[in-house]
């Protein structure tokens, strides 16, 4: 379900114009792109427009969807140019129609992504709209760094000027040292819905192989090249377990090099492709383990996920992780790049179903006690109404 004033706001672009706005409610105008391709900012677009947001105020979505692979977020061409143009555009002429007194933004947090997004931050920081800003990754003060001075000189002086600035933990919160204030900042962890709406019910290991689970694009900073390697590990020493790598491929490179490495050992190392929402499903609850060593994370939806269909999770400590999946309770924590630590964390899961089991359950528990999209809903509105109220 997408929110009454996204739609509005479609049906208005489609004709060629500035979304009207109606009702008395605060105008709120979220910049966002929607799926697909699916990636975590797009589905966290999704998620919003369909919530009750739009009973509490009056949306108008600026929809920044690009169409095409996942393997170009990020990148300079001139389509992505053109665009950007096309979107800055769309967005002045919301600020000025619509006039919302608070604007949404999520923000990159890499060069040409952050370019973009300076069409947004800039008109919004000099207009009389209050601004939020989103980090959906954890990279944000290594990217500050590294950038020319100009760039760097555009992202402060934009970002000083937002009313709050939102991150998913508390280990996120130094990478906006120098630029946000820490009075600024709010903790709103992510939330996904509950798609199975109880504890799913799986065969005994005994009756079929050990099945991990990778979920997410193909890309080396994923871990997908790391988990293979760990693969092949376990299957060489006979563990009776197949892996499955599912999603889109964000890096061919990456991709082509995982297959010559699983080719030797057939169909116990599969990757089926992108996986929509029913197929989604159904690898969750076939799965038995889920694995994503991530070199770089933020809070990924698809570990949440994984904790409602109430798999134990093997992944990394990066970003918010550590405070979401408790190590030893409902999964198991490693560093990025530790092929033989993420080796040993699942040899131990694949040999122990009664330690797959009780850590399953403790992941769902945990995941319906914080973890809900009801709860992070919530969390974003509340941010919202304070600024709105200050």
């Amino acid at each position: 379900m997408i929110a009454t004033g996204e739609i509005r706001a479609g049906r208005e672009r489609a004709r060629g114009r500035p979304p009207r706005v109606r009702t008395g409610r605060p105008v709120v105008a979220v910049v966002g792109p929607l799926p697909p391709p699916v990636h975590g900012c797009s589905v966290f677009t999704r998620l919003l427009l369909g919530s009750r947001i739009a009973e509490e105020f009056e949306v108008v979505h600026v929809d920044i969807t690009d169409p095409r692979d996942v393997d170009n977020i990020g990148r300079f061409d001139f389509g992505n140019v053109r665009l950007a143009a096309r979107h800055g555009a769309a967005f002045a002429r919301v600020l000025v129609a619509a006039r919302p007194q608070l604007v949404y933004i999520p923000v990159a947090q890499n060069t040409w992504g952050f370019m973009r997004d300076a069409l947004f931050l800039a008109p919004a920081a000099l207009s009389r709209s209050r601004m939020v800003v989103h980090f959906h990754g954890e990279g944000f003060g290594t990217f500050r760094r590294g950038v020319n001075p100009v760039l760097r000189m555009v992202a402060d002086g934009t970002l000083r000027r937002a009313r709050a600035a939102i991150v998913q933990g508390e280990a996120l919160i130094p990478m906006l040292d120098g630029v946000v204030g820490r009075d600024r900042v709010r903790l709103v962890p992510n939330g996904v819905p509950d798609a199975f709406g109880r504890m799913p019910g799986r065969p005994a290991s005994a009756e079929r192989r050990v099945c991990v689970l990778f979920l997410a694009n193909l890309s080396p900073a994923k871990g997908c090249l790391d988990l293979v390697d760990a693969a092949t590990r376990l299957l060489d020493e006979g563990a009776d377990v197949e892996f499955v790598f599912a999603g889109g491929v964000a890096d061919a490179a990456a991709r082509a090099e995982a297959a010559l490495r699983a080719r030797p050992y057939g169909e116990r190392i599969r990757f089926p492709g992108v996986a929509d929402e029913a197929r989604k499903h159904a690898l969750l609850e076939r799965a038995d383990i889920f694995a994503l060593p991530s070199h770089s994370e933020a809070h990924p939806l698809v570990v949440l996920e994984a904790m409602s269909a109430g798999l134990p999770v093997v992944t990394t400590r990066r970003g918010a992780i550590p405070e979401t999946v408790v190590d030893g309770e409902t999964g198991l924590l490693t560093q990025p790049r530790d092929t033989a630590g993420l080796t040993a964390a699942l040899r131990r899961l694949v040999a122990d179903p009664a330690l797959r089991a009780r850590m399953g359950v403790a992941a769902r528990n945990r995941y319906l006690e914080g973890y809900t999209v009801e709860r992070w809903i919530d969390g974003m509105i509340a941010v919202f109404r304070s600024v709105l109220d200050e």
